[in-house]
């Protein structure tokens, strides 16, 4: 979130949709909530939704858990990158849409914003029947594509009486409603009345769907730094006692998360035990994703040493109707989401993707709408096919050093090496490319002592055509490699030459 335009907007997995949870940004010429469930920037439009259709039974799929350790999560026992997504949508019915693209694209995980369908209490806390009836509906056609779900409890905006984006007016437990809080920062005051009725809220949802198999973790709170008036000791106190909360009544044991806004230094919140994994949400304001995906990965691995969502991202923050337009609807936009999604995979993420506007939010807009969804509706596919059936217990970020003309990174262990690596030049906002690159060479640093190594290049385009192998040898700890020739950016998985 950049603080100075203070606009941002909100996190999903398999979230979201009614706009008055669908943005996590905050729009500084709004501080009310709008009549209908839209920021003022977005007019409702009679998008016809998809005629829905029956949620046929759910189908078998391996669990998914995140072992105290590891940095990425483990997919039948084996740790695996995945690929995820954030939806949104006015209807059940668009969901299932967007469910449907998640599983032809390749991702099984979305991240969903339980206030997108309304914020599901009363102003006595009780739980809307008919919301979380919706909400089952939706987890339950995810089960059915194989995908799995993570519910996040609490939204920003939902508490935000300042500047930006707002529904504080609509929230059933504000004063004015009927409800026992009379500013929003009583959410994160310990013991207070509104406190209990909200966590009392979260456990019944809790203990509601922990059966619900395909749930992979709960987030507690999105961006909860964005709350007026909020300190770092208040949110702490408030995140242990809802993750208290959610231990008592998930028999499964999921793992627990919240996020921050990406801007200010909270570094306790984050050490926080009661956080089992960091969740970012990368918006740079220089457009360029994939260099801060890296970046920002690698820094909170170092600086925490747990593993890192990333939750939410874009190449703005800002809404893609905004004028003058901003990087999210740049002519050469989709070769920035490109290299976005391939530099989560040798970040040391456990995920890459989860986009904001492409996955799902771009619904709201008009002049977006569905086409612009369907225009990434598989671009993950190419990483996704890339990443399949790699263990990546272990995996690290290496240290690697490249030619001027080429710029990427590379993660792996003692016996394997996934890398990628990009045209240095192509930059936003207009991602120029030039026709060839040749005989660029990286050094990797990597770890152990095994001496030869296979390597094989791959195409991005698919992440499964091998352009190329070669045998390349230790030299002390580090490996030089010299790439193929290619255009735009090339993919290599190495092994140990037995």
């Amino acid at each position: 979130m950049n603080p100075k335009t203070n606009f941002h907007f909100i996190t999903i997995l398999v979230i979201v949709a009614n706009l008055s949870s669908v943005f996590s940004g905050c729009t500084p010429s709004q501080t009310t909530a709008p009549a209908s469930p839209l920021p003022a920037t977005v007019a409702p439009t009679q998008v016809k939704p998809p005629t829905a259709t029956s949620i046929p039974t759910s189908i078998p799929f391996p669990i998914i858990t995140l072992k105290k350790g590891d940095f990425y999560f483990s997919i039948a026992g084996q740790q695996s990158f995945i690929l995820s997504r954030n939806l949104a949508g006015y209807e059940t019915s668009q969901y299932y849409q967007l469910l449907d693209l998640t599983n032809t694209g390749g991702s099984k995980f979305v991240r969903v914003q339980l206030d997108s369908l309304g914020m599901g209490y009363s102003n006595t806390g009780e739980v809307d029947e008919a919301w979380a009836k919706k909400w089952e509906d939706i987890f339950e056609r995810a089960a059915s594509n194989g995908i799995y779900v993570m519910p996040v409890f609490g939204v920003w905006y939902d508490w935000n009486n300042g500047n930006g984006y707002s529904t504080w007016k609509s929230n059933p437990l504000n004063e004015i409603n009927g409800g026992l809080a009379k500013t929003p920062v009583e959410l994160f005051t310990s013991d207070s009345p509104t406190q209990k009725i909200w966590l009392r809220w979260m456990k019944t949802l809790i203990e509601r769907w922990q059966g619900q198999k395909n749930i992979i973790a709960w987030e507690i709170f999105s961006e909860v730094n964005m709350v007026p008036g909020t300190t770092e000791p208040q949110a702490i106190d408030f995140i242990n006692s809802a993750t208290s909360m959610i231990h008592d009544a998930d028999t499964f044991h999921r793992p627990v998360t919240a996020s921050l806004a990406d801007f200010g230094e909270w570094s306790r919140f984050y050490r926080n035990d009661a956080i089992d994994f960091i969740n970012i949400h990368p918006y740079p304001l220089s457009g360029k994703l994939d260099r801060t995906i890296i970046a920002e990965v690698r820094s909170m691995l170092e600086k925490y040493s747990k593993p890192v969502l990333i939750g939410e991202s874009g190449l703005s923050f800002e809404t893609p109707d905004s004028n003058p337009p901003t990087l999210t609807t740049a002519d050469r936009a989709d070769i920035g989401i490109k290299h976005a999604i391939w530099a989560a995979v040798v970040s040391g993420a456990m995920n890459g993707r989860a986009l904001w506007w492409e996955d799902g939010v771009a619904i709201y807009f008009p002049a977006l709408n569905m086409p612009f969804i369907q225009k990434y509706a598989d671009a993950e596919l190419p990483a996704s096919n890339f990443v399949r059936d790699v263990d990546f217990s272990d995996f690290q970020p290496l240290t690697s050093t490249s030619d001027s003309g080429v710029w990427g990174a590379a993660v792996g262990n003692e016996e394997m090496v996934l890398g990628w690596y990009r045209d240095a030049t192509s930059e936003p906002p207009d991602w120029n490319l030039l026709p060839i690159l040749s005989n660029q060479t990286i050094t990797l640093t990597v770890p152990g002592f095994a001496t030869n190594w296979k390597i094989d290049f791959y195409k991005t385009k698919t992440g499964t055509d091998i352009v190329s192998s070669a045998i390349v040898t230790r030299e002390g700890m580090k490996i030089t490699i010299t790439l193929p020739d290619f255009t735009d950016d090339i993919a290599f998985k190495m092994y140990i030459q037995k």
